[in-house]
């Protein structure tokens, strides 16, 4: 009778087990200390964490793909990939992205440069003429990211600016303090990078975003209210201490 009942089941095409719902693709890239990579190529860093927690909250898994970071944008924009983190909030950018409400992390935009050149930089108009590293498809601060007059050079990656800074092959850099003074704790830049004296009146806040080519709705849901309570507790500022203490 057993054998009979399975039969029927295998004609009828009965499923036998539920599908586990697949993991959502995170496109993300190196950018420490919120993505880091380590010597066993496994990505690690504060946004890793926040992810891990979200997952442990939810029941949602995450599966995550390191691409330069334009890459990760298109992807969100075709709709081939679910969410990123780390994003800066721009009105090009909601066209395609559904943010959540509220951002996670807040860092604000400085310039970097050589030590002498990094002293002097006092103004926004000290900017004309200087040759400036940004990283492709990145937001920082109005004027700056639409300004058609300023000398920009667009690399993918935050390491590569600070590689052609070093070696003389840009005038500044512009970043996201919470990253680059992270960065700069290595030991190879001491003496060669400085943070400038010119401090833009902005600040860049941190968002988890979806792609709205995708039917994300109750996930957006899960992650927004696991993610206001993370905040509530405490988490992230705890989470992020750690990180900036050099004990993660």
């Amino acid at each position: 009778m057993r054998v009979l009942w399975f039969a029927l089941l295998v004609l009828l095409g009965a499923p036998l087990h539920a599908e586990e719902t697949p993991p959502l693709l995170v496109m993300t890239d190196v950018w420490p200390p919120f993505r880091m990579q380590s010597a066993d190529g496994a990505l690690q860093g504060l946004d890793i964490d926040l992810l891990n927690q979200l997952s442990a909250r939810t029941g949602l898994r995450f599966e995550v793909q390191r691409a330069p970071w334009a890459r990760g944008l298109a992807a969100l924009q075709n709709g081939k990939a679910d969410l990123m983190t780390g994003l800066a909030k721009t009105p090009e950018r909601e066209a395609y992205i559904d943010y959540l409400t509220q951002p996670y992390y807040a860092c604000a935009p400085r310039f970097y440069a050589a030590p002498a050149q990094a002293k002097a930089l006092h103004s926004y108009a000290q900017l004309a003429g200087l040759t400036i590293g940004h990283v492709l498809e990145s937001a920082y601060f109005e004027p700056f990211d639409s300004d058609t007059q300023l000398r920009k050079t667009a690399v993918n990656t935050e390491s590569q600016l600070l590689e052609m800074l070093s070696r003389g092959r840009l005038q500044a850099v512009i970043g996201t303090d919470c990253q680059v003074d992270y960065e700069l704790r290595d030991a190879r830049w001491k003496g060669l990078i400085a943070k400038a004296a010119f401090r833009p009146e902005a600040r860049t806040d941190l968002y988890i975003g979806f792609s709205r080519q995708r039917d994300l709705r109750a996930q957006y849901q899960q992650i927004s209210q696991a993610l206001a309570q993370l905040k509530a507790e405490g988490w992230i500022t705890q989470a992020a201490q750690r990180y900036q203490s050099g004990t993660p």
